[in-house]
């Protein structure tokens, strides 16, 4: 004997409605640290959305930094694991230069995705 189904607005009697599976939520990928360094110290912070010294201030990190605006340089961070930050913006590459192609970053100014 045929099960029937209804949803609410279509409890007609005598109709048919096909359970559907709920969609299959894809697989969430796995967040990789971001590794980085400032003077002779290293720091791993675990990625949480929004500005890279805001992550690294909220874990405990002890990272150096002044102004906040990408102008003073003292939050400059090389990155050595991290593919989840945001392209460099303009306030970077007036600050680093060349500096952004060996993997220095404004820890103020990155943005974790």
């Amino acid at each position: 004997m045929g099960q029937r189904v209804f949803t609410v607005g279509s409890l007609i009697p005598g109709k048919i409605v096909p359970v559907v599976k709920a969609l299959e939520r894809p697989a969430e990928t796995k967040l990789v640290n971001i590794i980085v360094q400032q003077g002779g110290n290293q720091f791993v912070i675990s990625p949480k959305k929004g500005k890279l010294l805001d992550a690294a201030l909220n874990q405990g990190k002890p990272l150096r930094f002044k102004c906040r605006k990408g102008t003073c340089g003292q939050c400059t961070v090389k990155v050595f694991q991290g593919s989840g930050l945001s392209k460099p913006n303009e306030q970077e590459d007036k600050k680093l230069n060349k500096e952004i192609a060996n993997g220095y970053r404004l820890a103020c100014q990155a943005e974790i995705l």
